[in-house]
């Protein structure tokens, strides 16, 4: 049994500055391949993405205090010649705002990753695991590198990060990581960090007859949860113990006690005002108060007793988001991301979910929003050449955006891009991109204001095989957005 303190290997920093915090609301996790958010009781769910599966799913979602989440899908580029990682940045209400294509060394010829990844706490920079082959695949590099929850470059090379690094984590903007051996190491508290090559030993886990993973600081009060497996019987024994640090890290681990984990055990989260922690296992994902530490037991004396959110997911994290912004109801997703990922053209990004749903292809609308979008359940295609006109609900005056998207299999097929789709404001100004039309519109006063969907010329001598198509159109105004779609006939 692990003793009660845990030993630190090396002098102690000062504290980390904490930023002010949110009340926790939201956890964030994958499940069926998908991004997931939920109410931390599991009363309130909403399916963030859909385009996840078995072979492609989402995957180590981190959610910041303001409720922005980043999740990793994998995603073709160069015509399908080849795929990449793409981090997506969703905001508090779900909506996918930023694509930023993973970076990856140059040397690598078969990466695979992410291995575990965290957000600072500012919500700005992200620490990833990887694992790459080197030519022809004759050794294998492992350890983490960084990158922004926004967008950069398409292809960037070299990045920065450390090698023989596992399972990073922050605490402020310092990266947490364990090593081969199985102990913990953390950066120096140095303005550069985390993009800085140092870095200090913390708990040894050969001194504690342990393999240290991962572990999981809390921003607010001074939880530390660790993740291990045993020296002698490897990942077959293990679990989570929580402890408490002395206000500085690295440094000894107190109080320690032992969460109630069932089989294999991982992805610990705190909430960001320290009430509360999760962490998957066989059971799936689970939500408990956090330990009350100074109850001096082994196994830890949770505050609030231990709930299933989701018994076929994983990867949790715990976040600010508010579920007003995400729930809307009726089914998830939209057509397509905000537009290319590290400025690659539009239609690769996955189906983001904002925070208006689609109920049955007429009206949606954001919760707490009276914006809706008023669509027949389907068209004729001589209503269509004429131009199809879209009613729009908005809550305020102002500007209203429309964007109508084509399959893309379908706008492949028939040689068509965004442009041959066109949207017709109120104001009467368009605007075209591959795969998709936007328009937008001033509306004068709350109430209904109007768009039109047309064809061009070259969309109207195709229009025979769009017969049984279905179009999908998102309206949004400010942060709200609602959702239809409207089939062919």
């Amino acid at each position: 049994m692990v003793t009660r303190t845990l030993l630190a290997t090396t002098a102690a920093l000062l504290l980390a500055a904490t930023p002010a915090v949110a009340a926790p609301s939201t956890i964030a996790y994958i499940d069926g391949g998908n991004l997931w958010f939920s109410s931390v009781d599991g009363s309130q769910k909403r399916q963030i993405t859909t385009t996840g599966t078995a072979d492609r799913p989402f995957q180590v979602p981190s959610q910041a205090p303001d409720g922005s989440t980043v999740a990793v899908h994998k995603e073709a580029f160069d015509g399908g010649k080849s795929e990449r990682p793409v981090l997506y940045r969703y905001d508090a209400s779900g909506k996918v705002t930023h694509g930023n294509v993973m970076p990856v060394s140059s040397s690598a010829t078969a990466p695979v990753y992410p291995i575990g990844l965290d957000m600072d706490w500012q919500g700005r920079a992200v620490a990833y695991g990887y694992s790459y082959c080197g030519f022809a695949c004759t050794s294998i590099y492992r350890g983490y590198w960084l990158t922004f929850s926004d967008n950069q470059g398409a292809y960037p090379t070299n990045p920065q990060g450390a090698s023989d690094a596992f399972f990073p984590s922050f605490y402020g903007e310092r990266v947490i990581s364990s090593d081969s051996g199985g102990s913990l190491f953390i950066q120096p508290d140095v303005p550069e960090a985390p993009f800085t090559t140092g870095y200090q030993g913390w708990l040894s886990g050969p001194n504690n007859n342990l393999n240290f993973r991962r572990a999981e600081v809390a921003m607010t009060g001074r939880q530390v949860a660790l993740e291990w497996y045993s020296r002698t019987s490897g990942d077959s024994t293990n679990g989570i113990y929580v402890g408490e640090h002395g206000g500085t890290i690295p440094g000894s681990i107190s109080g320690v006690c032992k969460l109630p984990t069932v089989g294999a055990s991982g992805n610990v989260t705190f909430s960001y005002d320290g009430t509360l922690v999760a962490w998957h296992d066989d059971e799936g994902v689970k939500v408990a108060g956090a330990p009350n530490l100074a109850a001096g037991t082994d196994d830890c004396a949770l505050s609030a007793p231990v709930r299933v959110i989701s018994a076929s997911g994983k990867a949790p994290a715990l976040g600010g988001a508010d579920p007003a912004a995400w729930l809307g109801g009726g089914t998830p997703g939209g057509p397509g991301g905000p537009g290319a990922p590290g400025g690659q053209t539009g239609g690769q990004g996955p189906q983001g979910g904002g925070a208006g749903g689609n109920a049955g292809g007429t009206n949606g609308g954001a919760a707490g929003s009276s914006l809706g979008l008023q669509l027949a359940g389907s068209t004729t295609r001589a209503a269509l050449r004429k131009g199809l006109p879209v009613s729009v609900r908005v809550p305020k005056a102002g500007r209203f955006d429309v964007v109508a998207t084509l399959p893309k299999r379908v706008a492949g097929r028939l040689g068509l891009r965004g442009f041959d789709l066109r949207v017709l404001g109120a104001s009467g100004t368009t605007a075209g991109a591959t795969g998709g039309a936007r328009g937008s519109g001033t509306a004068k006063a709350a109430g209904v204001a109007k768009a039109t969907l047309k064809l061009t010329p070259k969309a109207k001598r195709r229009i025979s095989r769009l017969r049984g198509v279905t179009l999908a159109v998102k309206v949004s105004q400010g942060a709200a957005t609602a959702q239809g779609t409207i089939r062919v006939r």
